[in-house]
């Protein structure tokens, strides 16, 4: 990820696209302005995201149609106001879920900003390493030693006692370790969940089902709470704890979704046909930049970064 630009709190770049999309409906009222006018005059980093994102939507506005047969002009077209109702979704998205990051960050003992690989220990020497954007709270007492995650992703590595379980939950799978190192990732917009072993053993628990995995497996929970067990490459799933991430015959669709995760603002992807193409390759998660201009360069892919805080993908 490119580490010049000043951060912005995720909550300041999504109150600011909803504060765009507002001032540019018809509808706007005189007191959506002086409200506005409000909001930019309490920091200084409202007025910068603001128009940061308001370049932004000029940019897709501006977006050039190239001259050419009426079928390319058409095509063009579609895909110039296919970004610009993605942005509008965006800032749709943004705000309802305005505060849940950080609403999970408050509940949090231990957390990851996003882009951000952290490793704590516990206080029975349980090692944890907190993939980026993560949150979870840690509960020990005499009989048990619970971790609930809240949101993310986090690797463990457990340190032994028989006489107090080790169980990671996350509100749709519990994870016991039985002497282990195992992560335990709860990821996309329906939160599926997956338990990944690298060593020793994990019981798993969801919607009354029961597994108990060994090294090299992971167990996958689903939004409608089903559960499936695969092989599983620990070591590539895991590969982010090294600051790496590896992808072997992934769809671009996959691979974008989880570059996004390492960065902040959005990578919207305006072509299907595009989200089928077959990644292979190592990135390192600290440069997602540099990881879209190999994508750029290796596929038939165009790839426009608008601002900042938005990249538009397209086939070439």
């Amino acid at each position: 990820m490119s580490g010049n630009r000043p951060t912005i709190d995720d909550s300041i770049l999504q109150a600011a696209a909803t504060w765009v999309a507002r001032l540019q409906s018809d509808d706007a009222t005189d007191a959506d302005r002086q409200a506005f006018e409000r909001w930019i005059a309490e920091d200084p980093d409202h007025q910068a995201a603001y128009d940061e994102l308001r370049a932004l939507w000029s940019d897709l506005e501006d977006v050039p149609i190239a001259r050419g047969r009426l079928g390319q002009l058409r095509a063009q077209r579609r895909r110039r106001v296919g970004a610009f109702v993605a942005l509008c979704l965006a800032a749709g998205v943004g705000l309802l879920s305005l505060a849940t990051p950080y609403g999970d960050r408050w509940r949090a003992d231990y957390y990851t900003g996003v882009g951000e690989i952290r490793r704590i220990a516990l206080e029975d020497g349980t090692q944890v390493d907190l993939n980026t954007d993560t949150a979870l709270v840690v509960h020990y007492d005499q009989g048990q030693r619970k971790v609930r995650l809240l949101r993310g992703e986090a690797f463990f590595a457990v340190a032994k006692n028989r006489g107090r379980p080790f169980v990671v939950e996350d509100g749709s799978i519990s994870a016991t370790a039985l002497g282990t190192r195992y992560s335990v990732g709860t990821t996309g917009a329906d939160r599926a969940a997956d338990v990944k072993v690298e060593e020793g053993r994990v019981e798993v628990q969801a919607a009354g089902q029961k597994a108990i995995l060994g090294a090299g497996e992971a167990a996958t929970i689903d939004g409608q709470g089903r559960l499936s067990l695969t092989k599983a490459d620990v070591a590539a799933g895991t590969a982010w704890r090294e600051g790496k991430l590896v992808f072997s015959r992934r769809p671009l669709r996959e691979v974008l979704s989880t570059l996004e995760r390492y960065r902040r603002g959005r990578i919207l992807l305006i072509d299907g046909a595009a989200g089928n193409l077959e990644v292979s390759g190592i990135f390192d998660l600290h440069d997602t930049d540099d990881a879209l201009r190999v994508l750029e360069a290796s596929l038939p892919l165009r790839v426009m970064r608008l601002s900042g805080l938005m990249v538009v993908v397209q086939s070439r």
